[in-house]
């Protein structure tokens, strides 16, 4: 083999060896930063600051006998006849019950609805409206009732009431009455999670106002009710 030969050939090595190299030092897919794939992950929803069913700053503190007095401590209860379109809307999961004026909220009420078994809770969902039972307190066959009742459902069955009183000297003794039953039960739930057999309770002072307010006629019968989740 002559000289020119041997060059061909070393020229030829060299050659094949370079474009072996070549894939070796190419950058990979996904190191290029303007290849990266799109990622398929949905970023969460920002919380609403301006949520018109946040509480308001001046809810009394949930402890000692709360359930008595009046849930918002400087707000004064409205006189609802001096409101257009006054409605309730209750959603069971937030323990409270707005009033409503329009898409207003006007006031806020700690509450607590039905209790919820997989999933489901004792208080029925929907649209209903304000019936004309109403009274300022009632007890059952067990001995267990409650005081400022407004019907909204089945005329009589579904109510907005206060928290439990009973008549057989159970639970915490206040003036005439005892509330709660079972050493006090059902008191200290109120607003924090469902815990009634179906109607929504309030604070003793809420209960009175808004069966007050519907008999003055700031709260007539039809008044709409909204019962959600």
């Amino acid at each position: 083999m002559n000289k020119a030969h041997k060059r061909m050939g070393m020229a030829l090595i060299l050659a094949i060896v370079a474009l072996m190299m070549i894939p070796v030092f190419q950058p990979l897919p996904h190191a290029q930063t303007k290849d990266k794939p799109k990622t398929t992950q949905k970023c969460k929803k920002q919380k609403k600051t301006d949520d018109i069913f946040a509480d308001p700053t001046d809810m009394r503190p949930m402890t000692g006998r709360y359930y008595l007095y009046p849930s918002e401590t400087k707000r004064k209860y409205p006189d609802l006849r001096k409101y257009k379109n006054v409605w309730f809307k209750v959603p069971i999961s937030k323990c409270r019950a707005y009033v409503m004026s329009g898409d207003k909220v006007i006031y806020v009420m700690y509450a607590s609805a039905g209790k919820v078994t997989k999933g489901r809770s004792l208080t029925p969902l929907g649209t209903f409206h304000v019936q004309n039972e109403s009274g300022e307190q009632f007890i059952n066959a067990n001995g267990v009732g409650a005081r400022y009742f407004i019907s909204f459902y089945q005329h009589g069955v579904y109510l907005f009431h206060s928290v439990p009183i009973n008549n057989f000297a159970s639970g915490e003794h206040v003036g005439s009455y005892y509330y709660g039953y079972k050493n006090g039960a059902h008191l200290t739930t109120l607003g924090k999670k469902p815990d009634s057999h179906g109607c929504v309770r309030l604070t003793v002072s809420d209960a009175k106002w808004i069966y007050t307010q519907r008999q003055n006629g700031g709260i007539k019968v039809g008044t709409k009710v909204v019962i959600a989740k």
